[in-house]
């Protein structure tokens, strides 16, 4: 147990000695402070590690040369790269966003319609689903958001202090636009509370691109008996300029 205890302390005294030669080499490569007591245990020390004058100055060239930074070539060329690299990564993002976009609408409206369609069977009343700018004014070519509310007055819109609005999803659309095509060039989507279907009030809503690289075009059907289903423009074609 003394044995452990002697090479306990030495290895201390070794470990302090260790880091006051690392603390004084990197700020000044001297020993000129040290107390007079400890230059011949750091002399040795030095000795063991090699150290020397030279070394010093090597160590000090290497760190003045490395904080001198980027030159201005390097810098234009770094630029440069950085410039090439956005640029061709640029036109994936986009699409990329445009595809999740695409397929969030798409979500968007399937929930809304099925929704409207559950809760005018549920409640017996009569759900409108339209598209709004506004929150208040029901339009065919609004596409800010999406209003889903009971009719209480039974006036085809939608009043505030009136109407139970059920829900109201904001769009947010940056690649596309959305159209609502009902019968009779209705603005609004109408599920009876007697059925909970939407009689008379079947058609879609289409889903187009307003951006170079969106690629993304369908349909969200529903008919009379309330089935909704999502039409690919490969198979209905959508007809978005229509």
């Amino acid at each position: 147990m003394i044995l452990f205890y002697k090479i306990l302390s030495r290895y201390k005294l070794a470990t302090a000695y260790v880091f006051s030669i690392f603390i004084y080499m990197k700020r000044k490569c001297t020993l000129d402070s040290l107390p007079i007591s400890r230059i011949h245990s750091l002399n040795i020390l030095f000795k063991s590690f090699k150290y020397s004058e030279a070394s010093c100055e090597n160590i000090y060239n290497f760190n003045v040369k490395h904080l001198k930074g980027f030159t201005l070539v390097e810098l234009i060329v770094t630029i440069l790269v950085i410039g090439i690299i956005v640029a061709i990564a640029t036109p994936s993002i986009l699409t990329q966003l445009a595809r999740m976009e695409a397929k969030r609408v798409k979500q968007q409206l399937e929930d809304a319609l099925s929704l409207a369609q559950a809760e005018s069977y549920i409640s017996r009343k009569n759900v409108l689903v339209c598209l709004s700018n506004n929150a208040r004014q029901c339009h065919r070519n609004s596409d800010k958001m999406l209003l889903l509310f009971v009719d209480k007055n039974s006036n085809n819109r939608f009043d505030p202090q009136v109407d139970n609005l059920l829900t109201q999803q904001i769009l947010n659309l940056k690649y596309s636009t959305v159209k609502l095509r009902v019968g009779g060039k209705r603005h609004y989507i109408k599920f009876w509370g007697d059925s909970g279907k939407p009689r008379g009030h079947f058609g879609h809503i289409k889903y187009c691109p307003t951006s170079s690289y969106n690629k993304s075009m369908y349909q969200i059907s529903f008919n009379q008996s309330g089935i909704v289903r999502h039409k690919r423009n490969i198979d209905h074609p959508t007809k978005c300029n229509s």
